[in-house]
């Protein structure tokens, strides 16, 4: 099984992601790459995703495909953010 990198994502940031939901598909633009600190017996480098969207768009809190990355689409686990004025966040944790 491959596990996913920052690198991967890498060329995606600040550009539009589709991703296959219901009714219809939607896209969300992916702001930015966070890595996290590598512990001693980590396998990749530990990172988090962070999505934006207009306010209209609502994801719930599951796995959706997402059409970005090296080698995608993937079936990627978010979660909503706390929104701001007129936009909604997600994060997707890679650890």
């Amino acid at each position: 099984m491959y596990l996913m990198t920052p690198e991967d994502f890498e060329p995606w940031v600040g550009r539009n992601v589709r991703i296959s939901a219901e009714p219809e598909p939607v896209e969300v633009v992916l702001t930015g790459i966070q890595r996290l600190k590598v512990y001693k017996e980590s396998y990749r480098q530990p990172f988090v995703l962070i999505f934006e969207s207009d306010e209209r768009i609502f994801l719930l809190d599951e796995s959706y495909e997402f059409e970005c990355g090296r080698g995608g689409p993937y079936t990627i686990l978010i979660s909503q953010l706390q929104p701001k004025a007129g936009r909604r966040f997600y994060q997707a944790v890679f650890n």
